[in-house]
C-alpha cells in the first residue's frame, strides 16, 4: 500500500520565522540567508527564465520591431531532510535545559551546513539523493562552457580574487546590488594576510570581527563553501572563495522547518521521539552568474 504523505494537519508542528531554530538556519547557511526564494506549492515547480535583446527607438507611426526572446525555466526539486531523535523521557520532563529545542538547534545548525554544501560544493552529478540531491555552484561552473574555475595550488593572490571579479563583471548577470563573496572559513586566513600590488591589506579591516568586504562586495562565510564527493555539513576538501550574484541562485521553499513529537513508539522504554524535517529544492539559474576560486593546495 503506497503512503501518503499530507504536509497539513498531520502533527508536525512548523517553527515561527523568529524561532531559534530558523535563526540557526540562516546564522549557518548562505543559500538560506542570501539566495532568492521560490515559494513552492507542491514538489517539483518550474521557474521562468526570461532572455530578450534591449527595446529600441520607435518613430510615431512607425514599425515595431519583433523581440528575439527566449523563454525556457529551471526545474525545482524539493527534497525531504529529516531525523528521528530517541530522547528519554526523564530529561523531557526533569530537565532545566529545553530539550526538544535544543535537539531541534543542533539539527537545524547542522542541515543548514550541510544544505550549504549541497548547494554550493558538491562535485558529483546530481542525482536526487543525499549524496548529490542537486546541481551545485561548484559543478554547474566546471562543466560550464565558460569555465570560470580558477585553481591554485600555491598562495592565493589578489589576481586571483580580481581575475574572479572581472569574470562575473563581464557577464551579462552581473548585478552589483547583489553580487557577494562567499568563503568558506580555511579561505579567511588567506584572506586576512593577503596584499595587493602597493602593498596594501585586501580586507580593509582584517581585525574586525565580521569578515568584511571584498572591493566594495560582501564577504560572507559558509561552511559549505568546500569541495565534496557527497553532501556532509563537515566537507574536507578544497576551501572556495564563490563570488557572483545571490539572486541567480534559487532556494525553493516546499517547507520550513517542522517537528512532531510522539510517546507512543517508545512507550515501553519511557522515551520520547522527536522527528525533525524540511523540504528544499535548489538551482543555479545560469553558471555564468559565478566565478570559483579554489584554493588546491
Amino acid at each position: 500500500m503506497s503512503r501518503i504523505d499530507l504536509t497539513e494537519a498531520n502533527g508536525f508542528i512548523p517553527e515561527e520565522d523568529s524561532s531559534r531554530v530558523i535563526q540557526a538556519t540562516v546564522a549557518n547557511s548562505v543559500v538560506e540567508a542570501f539566495a532568492r526564494r521560490e515559494q513552492m506549492a507542491s514538489r517539483t515547480k518550474g521557474v521562468p527564465r526570461f532572455v530578450a535583446d534591449a527595446p529600441e527607438i520607435v518613430a510615431e507611426g512607425g514599425t515595431i520591431p519583433e523581440a528575439a526572446a527566449t523563454l525556457d525555466e529551471i526545474l525545482l526539486t524539493a527534497r525531504k531532510y529529516a531525523k528521528i531523535f530517541h530522547i528519554s523521557e526523564e530529561d523531557v520532563n526533569d530537565s532545566l535545559v529545553d530539550v526538544l529545542n535544543t535537539y531541534k538547534i543542533e539539527w537545524a545548525s547542522r542541515w543548514a551546513r550541510k544544505f550549504d554544501n549541497a548547494a554550493l560544493g558538491v562535485t558529483a552529478a546530481a542525482d536526487g539523493t543525499d549524496t548529490a540531491p542537486f546541481t551545485s555552484v561548484y559543478k554547474s561552473v566546471a562543466t560550464s562552457a565558460s569555465n570560470q574555475l580558477i585553481q591554485t595550488g600555491g598562495a592565493l593572490t589578489f589576481a586571483d580574487i580580481n581575475d574572479a571579479l572581472a569574470l562575473v563583471e563581464q557577464g551579462s548577470y552581473f548585478d552589483a546590488a547583489n553580487t557577494v563573496f562567499i568563503a568558506h572559513p580555511k579561505m579567511l586566513g588567506h584572506l586576512r594576510g593577503m596584499v595587493d600590488g602597493t602593498g596594501q591589506l585586501v580586507l580593509p579591516n582584517p581585525t574586525a570581527a565580521t569578515p568584511g568586504s571584498l572591493f566594495g562586495y560582501p564577504l560572507v562565510v559558509s561552511y559549505g563553501a568546500a569541495t565534496s564527493a557527497a553532501a556532509t555539513s563537515n566537507p574536507t576538501g578544497n576551501p572556495l572563495l564563490i563570488v557572483g550574484n545571490r539572486q541567480m541562485m534559487i532556494n525553493g521553499v516546499r517547507s520550513n522547518v517542522e517537528s512532531a513529537v510522539s510517546r507512543d513508539a517508545q512507550f515501553n522504554t519511557d522515551g520520547v521521539q522527536l522527528k525533525v524535517r524540511v523540504r528544499r529544492g535548489f538551482a543555479v539559474a545560469d553558471a555564468s552568474a559565478y566565478a570559483i576560486v579554489e584554493k588546491t593546495a
